[in-house]
């Protein structure tokens, strides 16, 4: 018999800010005790230099594609656009783009300022925009990309690059680490003392983040340590495990391309610990 609570016994350390809630409930519901540590804060600077290049150039017609990785880069972008007095001008000309969006939520800010993606990622992750660029006709186009944060998506680059479109990418927000740092070395704690057995990371800015932050405490080395002795780390995709690989972290567990999801990496967690 399928034991029904294959976590039971086994705590989880989840870095998720934006759907912490819901991740949370997928690994409590198989029977995980969950520590979460919140590492990503966005913040917005305004109408800094790449976001007034991407509402002028947008307002001139200079994109025939634009693709958004999430709802809060979208309300900067408008927030932005609205300083420079440009809000009305920015939602014409993003009218008659071709408008491709990760997720719910980046569909969701557009559908607040009466704007609809023409495709959504499927899944919602990196790769589901690169599929969604491979089956969109770029050549000789501008395509502009609202990142998630400072982290850039060298894979999409690619995917618009290899169809002959010229790409324009920009960060609309960016990530700061907390100032009281207590939070992240409480839990980093929890790590180096066994407590902790398993490291599920969702984004590349939680790994860089983590250990921006373990830097500054002067726990970085015995962090990744712990990791890769007594820990076990599980990744969402390529992405964010090539990220780990930067700071030699081994990653125990990937979900297959096609599930690079939440539900793919805590089902992919759930059928290693069910390996004999």
């Amino acid at each position: 018999m399928t034991d029904a609570k294959p976590f039971e016994g086994i705590t989880v350390g989840l870095f998720e800010t934006r759907r912490q809630r819901e991740f949370t409930a997928m690994f409590t519901a198989r029977g995980a005790e969950v520590v979460a540590c919140p590492v990503v804060f966005p913040e917005s600077r305004g109408a800094e230099e790449p976001v007034r290049k991407f509402i002028e150039e947008a307002t001139q017609g200079k994109f025939a594609v634009a693709i958004f990785y999430t709802g809060i880069g979208i309300q900067a972008i408008f927030d932005a656009a609205e300083q420079l007095g440009h809000r009305e001008a920015l939602k014409e000309a993003l009218s008659r783009m071709t408008l491709v969006a990760r997720g719910p939520k980046s569909k969701g800010a557009l559908k607040r300022h009466n704007l609809a993606p023409a495709f959504l990622a499927e899944p919602p992750t990196t790769e589901g925009l690169v599929k969604r660029v491979e089956g969109l006709d770029v050549r000789g186009k501008r395509v502009a990309v609202a990142l998630a944060g400072d982290h850039p998506s060298p894979t999409l680059t690619d995917a618009v690059e290899r169809g002959g479109g010229e790409i324009y990418a920009f960060a609309p927000y960016h990530y700061r680490l907390p100032e009281d740092l207590s939070d992240i070395g409480a839990f980093i704690q929890k790590v180096l003392a066994g407590e902790v057995g398993w490291l599920v990371f969702t984004t590349p800015p939680q790994v860089s983040i983590l250990m921006d932050a373990a830097e500054k405490l002067g726990l970085r080395e015995r962090l990744v340590e712990a990791a890769n002795s007594f820990g076990a780390v599980a990744a969402v995709g390529p992405v964010t495990a090539m990220e780990l690989a930067r700071y030699e972290v081994k990653v125990s567990v990937r979900p297959t391309e096609e599930n690079e999801t939440m539900t793919g990496l805590v089902n992919a967690i759930e059928g290693f610990l069910r390996k004999p």
